[in-house]
């Protein structure tokens, strides 16, 4: 037997669309072992069956590497919860391509494990910091793997997450997005993408919300979120310095680098909205593990 554990992950950062994105420490827990019968537990009985994400990533990968496929027995226990923008479906596909890998002896690089899960997660930007820890900008150059520029993140910052009780469907938060965009929106991004990613490695707060000045799709995703503005104005009164949608939402990460202000918001979002929960989170620096039992 194995066990997969994986890092939930924060995409976009606010302004990094589609191409950054950061592992947190919030985690979703997968063990693997050979079966008579595919088996599945811990997870709604209607994924208890071969369209459960981490067993088709499994396969996925198996046929990747010219392997048959195998039945499993899989044990799923995650903090991360489901369509809310933290990367559960893709805590799910690495799981499972490191499980095919682990179960047949296959030797592989993060790098190979960045591009297989790129391939059936769709993009890199929830699956590379899965992988690889820390927060990761990643870009796939035409008919190319994809490049991943893998950044440090200052141990001092605080990442308060706010999860509302409703999901933001990524397919509903992407028709909301503009498909072109003036020439001085692309200017705006661009320079915000390298201070937000200094801002991260020095944990200079007030460099990350100066940079965290989105333009591309925080301005029309924000109407999807009930209680955006809500949540917003309690974080940064409160002492947060910034904050951005994580993924396509729900949920809302606020940044601050002095864990006291960190737990006083905290009781205040809890008092504020009793329905959201909360936790004070920092950057996970190892990406996904595998272990044997």
């Amino acid at each position: 037997m194995i066990r997969v554990t994986v890092p939930a992950t924060s995409a976009n950062l606010g302004i990094g669309y589609d191409t950054l994105g950061m592992a947190v420490s919030l985690y979703s827990h997968f063990t693997f072992e050979r079966s008579d019968a595919l088996e599945i537990s811990g997870c709604p009985e209607e994924f208890q069956n071969e369209d459960n994400l981490v067993y088709v990533s499994f396969v996925d990968a198996l046929r990747e590497w010219g392997e048959e496929a195998f039945p499993v027995s899989i044990g799923i226990d995650t903090e991360v919860p489901v369509a809310r923008g933290l990367g559960s479906s893709s805590t799910c596909v690495v799981a499972g391509i490191m499980a095919a890998a682990a179960l047949t002896g296959h030797t592989v690089t993060r790098e190979e494990l960045v591009a297989i899960a790129t391939g059936v997660e769709g993009h890199p930007d929830n699956v590379a910091p899965a992988i690889l820890g820390g927060a990761v900008c990643s870009f796939t150059p035409t008919g190319e793997l994809p490049r991943c520029l893998r950044y440090e993140v200052s141990g001092r910052l605080r990442f308060l997450t706010v999860i509302p009780p409703y999901e933001v469907r990524t397919s509903e938060a992407r028709k909301v997005v503009p498909s072109e965009v003036p020439l001085s929106t692309a200017v705006w991004q661009m320079g915000r993408i390298a201070g937000l990613t200094r801002g991260l490695e020095t944990g200079d707060t007030s460099l990350i919300a100066d940079a965290n000045d989105d333009r591309l799709q925080e301005p029309y995703r924000r109407a999807l979120i009930p209680d955006y503005d809500d949540i917003r104005e309690t974080c940064l009164t409160g002492g947060a310095k910034t904050l951005w949608i994580s993924g396509s939402g729900s949920t809302l990460m606020a940044v601050t680098d002095d864990t006291i202000v960190a737990k006083l918001l905290q009781v205040r979002l809890r008092e504020q909205f009793p329905a959201c929960d909360t936790h004070i989170l920092t950057c996970d620096t190892e990406g996904a593990q595998i272990e044997y039992l």
